[in-house]
């Protein structure tokens, strides 16, 4: 079968509890001191095309330069057949029986151990014209030891698209089935082997037409990045943005209100308290330490191993660190003393550097 390209999680605040929606009223009133606001999201899978993304960023007054690339079909056929992709595991004695649960609770005889199957997809070969890949069945026992491999069950196929006019990356998918190697299966199990190989091609042409809710994520984490936020949890997720982005931050929420269900934006207003104060201050600086620790062993690495042409690069860091805390202590009406000092090293450090760099030029 051949199908051509398509043409065209953090924790949930509850924003219908009456205290928070009371507090948040509260704080967004005209004369009430506000430093800023958290800024939580989570973003689920839903039908979102980039032509949709485009048009609501026109309608939202965003900031187009921040959209993401056209999607490449060449992307998601690497996606839907690489290591995170289509995949099934099931045991062999009921092939219908699929999922990590599928091992749970199966009964057997006392020193039978038990034998499953796993349909997965191995590389082959690429070049400019095709990019080859296998789906391949293997058998295993609890104590993982191989016992069967068959080399091939299907070709997956991905035929570039290089014509003059075409999109970067641009191609279809074909799935060839091994028929022989398929008819040697038993009945049920030639069933859970077609239907991967349908699911495959219905995951190719998803992502071909809809953005992942993984890049719809990256979309939403970038432009947050983009308003100088300061994450406030070690892991992410929890960000603070300064008042002068409230109306940004109004039209992203909308934004990801269109994702579909289950996706939402939640701003958090915090009032410039002290108390506030010091907890983001706290977040900025041991973020600004975390990357000025690691600017400095990047340097040290670059002048040992006389790599140069890194200096740039490595200057570009500095000096969007040294912007960033400039920034944030004017909008915190803070001096950030420490992290001037440790960024006061670190430029004596790359000064270094560049020395080197310009010497050797």
């Amino acid at each position: 079968m051949t199908t051509p390209p398509p043409s065209a999680a953090d924790p949930e605040l509850k924003t219908g509890d009456t205290a928070f929606d009371a507090y948040a009223e509260a704080m967004s009133e005209e004369g009430t001191p506000l430093l800023g606001h958290l800024v939580l999201y989570s973003i689920f899978d839903g039908k979102v095309t980039r032509d949709d993304l485009v048009r609501w960023f026109t309608e939202l007054d965003l900031d187009e330069a921040l959209l993401p690339p056209p999607v490449r079909h060449v992307d998601a056929f690497e996606r839907v057949t690489g290591p995170d992709g289509v995949r099934v595991t099931y045991p062999l004695d009921d092939p219908s029986a699929t999922g990590p649960a599928s091992k749970r609770g199966r009964r057997r005889g006392r020193n039978e151990l038990l034998k499953t199957a796993t349909l997965m997809v191995r590389p082959v070969r690429r070049d400019g014209g095709q990019i080859v890949r296998h789906v391949v069945r293997e058998i295993r026992d609890e104590e993982r030891t191989s016992l069967e491999y068959d080399t091939r069950i299907a070709i997956c196929t991905f035929d570039r698209d290089n014509s003059e006019n075409s999109p970067e990356g641009a191609g279809a998918l074909t799935i060839e089935e091994d028929r022989s190697a398929i008819a040697k299966l038993p009945e049920a199990e030639q069933t859970t082997v077609r239907q991967m190989l349908t699911d495959i091609n219905e995951a190719f042409r998803h992502r071909c037409t809809y953005l992942t809710s993984d890049k719809l994520r990256s979309v939403v984490r970038r432009y947050v990045e983009h308003l100088s936020a300061i994450r406030v949890r070690p892991t992410g997720g929890v960000y603070f943005v300064h008042r002068q982005h409230a109306d940004v931050l109004g039209s992203l929420r909308e934004l990801v209100g269109r994702f579909g269900e289950g996706s939402h934006l939640v701003r958090v207003p915090l009032p410039d308290q002290e108390e506030m104060r010091e907890m983001i201050i706290m977040a900025f600086t041991t973020k600004a330490k975390d990357e000025l620790d690691e600017l400095a062993r990047d340097i040290a690495a670059a002048q040992r191993s006389g790599k140069a042409d890194e200096a740039r690069k490595l200057y570009e860091r500095f000096t969007a660190l040294q912007e960033a805390t400039n920034e944030h202590s004017d909008l915190l009406s803070t001096s950030l003393d420490d992290t001037r000092a440790a960024l006061q090293l670190v430029k004596v450090q790359l000064g270094g550097l560049l020395a080197t760099a310009t010497d050797e030029g």
